[in-house]
């Protein structure tokens, strides 16, 4: 469980400091576009990528429907970022 561990907060970490860096990039408004957005995007995606990849010890089905419901909260942080702009 330790190397299951590491991979999964592994993703998630490189996921979350690349996201930081891309803050020019995100779709919103240019006083939105902080390294904090981008930082809290980055660890959506990774933990949706990272659960992803946990997901498949229970088939591709599984793993697909884990990486989906990961992802479906991303509009959720637009529209949350926009409302304390």
């Amino acid at each position: 469980m330790f190397i299951f561990g590491l991979i999964d907060n592994g993703i998630l970490l490189v996921c979350l400091l690349a996201g930081a860096e891309l803050e020019d990039y995100l779709p919103l408004p240019r006083r939105l576009r902080t390294k904090a957005a981008g930082a809290a995007l980055g660890a959506l995606v990774g933990n949706a990528i990272s659960d992803g990849v946990a997901g498949l010890s229970m088939g591709p089905g599984a793993a697909l429907s884990v990486t989906l419901g990961c992802l479906v909260v991303i509009p959720a942080l637009a529209l949350g970022i926009r409302r304390l702009g």
